[in-house]
């Protein structure tokens, strides 16, 4: 105990091998198998609580971790008593100290993605303590051992090795409702902050925990519904995953074993437990009370999403029993049986008005979520069998579908604010009911383009009435925020399934005039009543209003931007400039563009996405005609992009759009060619740019992604940089010199999170969540690894490409320079370390691709960096870089004699490099016809060396001096023969070096 008040890890750890003497003698009893259960404590166990307290309380972070990996080691090699005291010691302090993030970085010796030591050591704790505990003792231990993750608000990285250690308890029956209540309160409380492929991964160990723990007598088909919504279908549990797979697989396995929870009779005996209760629950889901007020909001969506899982599961649990059973032609009776109420609803919508709304609501709803469903493994759709029957089964009422959505739309049915939650429902089926057309059956075509015909036109009707009336109505604002919303499903939808050809229909037509010449920007005006009072379910429309606005206007703009991709595209090309454009196009063109900055002013961060993306169509037809208008709308794109909040999915939405817009193939174009304002203001939002990447993981390597991608792939090798993107990687060539040096110092818990995404990653398809979670992966290291891929794919025969790798080259020699200036001496590891490092490795991987002549005049400037105070590191690189250019053009060794002519006091150890250089001189004349010369020079130049004052000039030139003389001997160069006494002699200096304070594998290593 004295022992652990102190700080110094190489002090206390000697003491816990004595922690193991303890135990052996504080237990009595056999040693054998079942010393467990025989043995006891000879005193309190409460002393080596005490021991270990203070351990994970030391200020000694290192001291924590060896504590408790010297604890969780103590149940693998030990049979210690059942004890109270361990219990609570294990749910109190222990799990305390668990929850902090440093302790589960990997060891230096681990690769990176290896499980971090400590993870594996919970794995075998937990499943070893709990197996040692009574079987009356299991079900509360891990009760507590869970309400303690729920209670506190955990880290990530913690959180999820817990539940990973959760998952490979051995099976057993222990958890009842109160587990899987835990379990829940876990995943919805305790990591809705974490970052999502680190809570996916947590979700999918504590499904597997629920299924291998779970006492399936002790809970019933609802509480297991109740628990699976916790899961998020897009982070973990979704179909055709392995995990999906598992779960059927217990739902089949366990099916007679859940408590009863739905009366059966006589006829329902031979169906299966969750087959029957699916089956309540689709009827209990749509049935609604006679009562029901017919303006009430929309019901949550949580009903709708559990449903349909079950729905689902039942399915896929059908489909595994009748494989199991050889069943080759499934009739799909159950699912049919599922599925039959919610079809009698949709097929009743088009012809009976008096459905309830709350019936329609949910009935759409749970279309919905049915028709969202995607097939991940079958790379076509039609081997999905559950997913076809239904697609199919929904086919049927489409025709009512559409016109009971078309009905709504377009008529005065939408006529209070809480009506915008069904006018978004009703939308959102348009583009799926398209969608199932196209996969199942192309005849329901005609009914999609008489749908869209008729919401078109009646949306533009709506919207070209005007209000005399001072005092707008609600229901008339509410009427024209649904057909401005209508608009942008058409254009979206023809946008996105070109196949249907709606260009055709004559409301296109009417629907790019209306666009056109309508008031940009429009906003509605704010009731000042409500016209009805007679809900009580209705929202005061004073709240709230500022959000419709926004909402209007956002949709003006995707239908704006719309008009704009399909209809105004990029003019015709003429010596690398658009053709003038007429004036009235230009006037029109600057009105939108004015409108689009107006836009930016009034919207929200998270609306302004289409504006970007007409800003893209629109500056590069201005940016000669109106720079200064182009340069505000730069500034103020970026005014918005910088000042974001730190919400994940508005910032990294926006910043792609951003980036797709100032960095357009297009905008980049016209702008390099002028060389005006634009293109300097161009490339400050660059740097800005690289400068927001050192605070702000990803952003960099975003901006480089796109880059890349859009300038490798040139169809023209033309001067044009409307026809040859590549053109826009010369004119904007700093940001691949950036990308090549960049990496900003990653803070431990940075690193941390890495490593544990790196973990994950590698587990592959047994971890759900790499199969749903869209990859979401912003890596620093990416940024350099695009660059130099990109670097890599250029043809040097290719003229363009040539002068590009030559601009990039003096570009990193002057860095370096630059960096060498800033700072005559720098610490290993150092940011000017790895920034020197990262220039010469893009030299070395550009030098094979450089031609003679453009080496022969940068080759002095490599030189010139030898002689610079660097790294070994970095002398390597440099070092290989001449040597790999003499062996290429040996005839530039003349400008390397060169180098040992400078004054011996201005060398100093420098010349270290350049003898370095000389230990490789096989290689650098291996392509030389002529040798002896180039030898005698060599040898001539490398003995003055021998005999200089400093220790380590003198052990190079004589490493340099032994190459060399056995290529003499070897050559037989008789004019040095003379010499071959000295020179064997101080050779034999080489050999004979660890007597002079250096060693044979110091010596080898230089």
């Amino acid at each position: 105990m004295e022992t652990l008040e102190g700080n110094q890890i190489h002090v206390i750890k000697p003491v816990l091998p004595k922690l193991n003497s303890l135990y052996e003698h504080a237990i009595s009893g056999k040693k054998e198998e079942f010393a467990c259960v025989t043995g006891c404590w000879l005193f309190h166990p409460s002393w080596h609580m005490c021991i270990y307290k203070r351990m994970f309380e030391s200020e000694n972070k290192t001291l924590t971790k060896e504590g408790i990996l010297h604890f969780l080691e103590l149940y693998e090699t030990k049979h210690l008593p059942n004890s109270l005291e361990f219990l609570e010691f294990v749910i109190g302090p222990l799990m305390d100290a668990l929850s902090e993030s440093f302790l589960y970085s990997r060891t230096p010796g681990q690769l990176m993605g290896a499980c971090p030591p400590l993870g594996l050591r919970l794995q075998k704790f937990l499943a070893t303590y709990l197996m040692l505990l009574p079987d009356e003792e299991k079900g509360s231990f891990l009760l507590k051992f869970i309400q303690k993750m729920a209670s506190r608000h955990w880290c990530a990285v913690p959180i999820l090795f817990l539940s990973m250690a959760l998952a490979y308890i051995p099976a057993c029956k222990i958890l009842g409702t109160d587990g899987l209540h835990a379990l829940r309160d876990v995943l919805q409380c305790t990591m809705i902050t974490h970052q999502i492929l680190l809570r996916g991964a947590a979700q999918c160990y504590l499904l597997q925990t629920a299924m291998h723990l779970t006492d399936v007598e002790k809970v019933s088909l609802p509480d297991v519904a109740s628990f699976l919504m916790s899961l998020r279908p897009e982070e973990s549990l979704r179909r055709d995953t392995m995990l999906w797979m598992e779960l059927c697989s217990w739902l089949q396995v366990n099916d007679r074993f859940f408590r009863k929870s739905v009366k059966c009779d006589f006829e329902c005996k031979e169906m299966s437990s969750l087959c029957l209760y699916v089956r309540s629950l689709v009827g209990e889901y749509l049935k609604t009370p006679v009562s029901e007020r017919e303006n009430c909001f929309m019901p949550d969506w949580f009903e709708a999403k559990l449903v349909a899982t079950m729905i689902l599961l039942a399915a896929d649990v059908e489909e595994m029993r009748n494989k199991y059973s050889g069943k080759s032609n499934i009739e799909w009776i159950e699912l049919k049986a599922f599925l039959n109420p919610l079809l009698d609803v949709l097929m009743k919508l088009g012809s009976n008005a008096y459905i309830p709304t709350l019936k329609t609501d949910k009935s759409l709803q749970l279309l919905l979520k049915l028709l969202q469903t995607r097939s991940l493994k079958c790379s076509n759709p039609q081997d999905d069998g559950v997913l076809i029957f239904i697609w199919k089964s929904l086919m049927t009422p489409v025709e009512s579908i559409l016109e009971f959505v078309l009905r709504r739309l377009t008529t005065n049915e939408l006529s209070t604010v809480g009506d915008l939650d069904r006018c978004d429902l009703y939308l959102a089926l348009i583009p799926e009911v398209v969608n199932l057309c196209l996969q199942v059956s192309w005849k329901k075509v005609p009914s999609i383009k008489n749908f869209i015909f008729s919401l078109t036109n009646a949306s533009i009707r709506n919207l070209q009435k005007t209000n005399c009336e001072e005092e707008p109505k609600l229901k008339e604002q509410i009427k024209k925020v649904a057909s401005m919303a209508s608009l942008t499903v058409v254009c979206e939808v023809m946008n996105q399934k070109p196949e249907v050809h709606l260009e055709s229909l004559p409301s296109v037509d009417a629907l790019k005039k209306f666009i056109s010449f309508s008031q940009y920007n429009q906003v509605l005006k704010k009731p000042s009543y409500v016209e009805e009072k007679s809900s009580l379910c209705e929202e005061p429309t004073s709240q709230g209003w500022g959000k419709i606005v926004a909402r209007y206007v956002h949709d003006q703009w995707i239908c704006l931007r719309f008009i704009l991709t399909k209809f105004h595209t990029a003019e015709p090309v003429l010596e690398d400039k658009l053709l003038e454009l007429s004036s009235s196009t230009v006037e029109r063109l600057t009105k939108i563009l004015q409108a689009a900055l107006e836009a930016l002013t009034i919207l929200p961060s998270d609306h302004v996405l289409p504006v970007f993306d007409s800003m893209k169509v629109l500056v590069p037809k201005l940016l000669d005609s109106a720079e200064s208008l182009c340069i505000e709308a730069f500034d103020l794109a970026w005014k918005i992009i910088s000042s974001l909040s730190n919400t994940q999915l508005i910032f990294w939405s926006n910043l792609k759009a951003f980036v797709q817009f100032i960095f357009a193939t297009e905008v980049l174009a016209v702008a390099a060619s002028a060389k005006g304002q634009a293109y300097a203001k161009i490339k400050e939002i660059i740097f800005k740019l690289i400068d927001m990447s050192t605070t702000r993981t990803g952003v960099f390597n975003i901006v480089i992604s796109h880059c890349c991608r859009s300038w490798i792939f040139s169809t023209f090798d033309d001067r044009s940089a409307f026809k040859n993107t590549f053109l826009n990687a010369g004119n904007y060539c700093e940001l691949i010199t950036e990308a090549c040096v960049f990496g900003t110092v990653f803070r431990r818990d940075q690193r941390l999170i890495q490593d544990v995404h790196a973990f994950i990653e590698n587990l592959g398809e047994k971890c759900a969540a790499n199969v749903v979670t869209e990859s979401t992966n912003r890596d620093d290291h990416y940024v350099r690894v695009c660059a130099i891929k990109f670097l890599c794919l250029l043809d040097g025969s290719n003229i363009l490409h040539k002068m590009f790798m030559e601009d990039i080259v003096i570009k990193l020699l002057d860095k370096d320079e630059l960096v060498s200036r800033s700072r005559t001496r720098y610490y290993a590891n150092s940011l000017q370390h790895r920034i020197k490092n990262r220039i010469w490795q893009t030299l070395l991987v550009l030098l094979p691709k450089l031609d003679q002549n453009f080496l022969c005049e940068t080759l002095n400037k490599v030189f010139q960096a030898g002689f610079v105070n660097n790294q070994a590191s970095v002398k390597y690189f440099i070092e290989w870089i001449i040597i790999l250019s003499l062996h290429k053009y040996p005839y530039f060794l003349n400008k390397f004699w060169d180098c040992f002519c400078y004054d011996e006091e201005k060398l100093k150890t420098s010349i270290c490099t350049f003898l370095s250089v000389l230990s490789h001189f096989d290689i650098i004349i291996q392509n030389t016809s002529e040798k002896k010369p180039a030898l005698k020079k060599a040898l001539i130049v490398v003995l003055q060396w021998c005999f200089n004052h400093n220790f380590s000039v003198r052990l190079y030139a004589l490493i340099a001096l032994k190459k060399i003389w056995g290529m003499c001997k070897m050559l037989h160069v008789e004019e040095f023969e003379a010499l071959t006494p000295v020179i064997e002699s101080s050779l034999q200096q080489v050999e004979n070096m660890h007597g002079a304070g250096m060693n044979n594998d110091q010596l080898l290593f230089i």
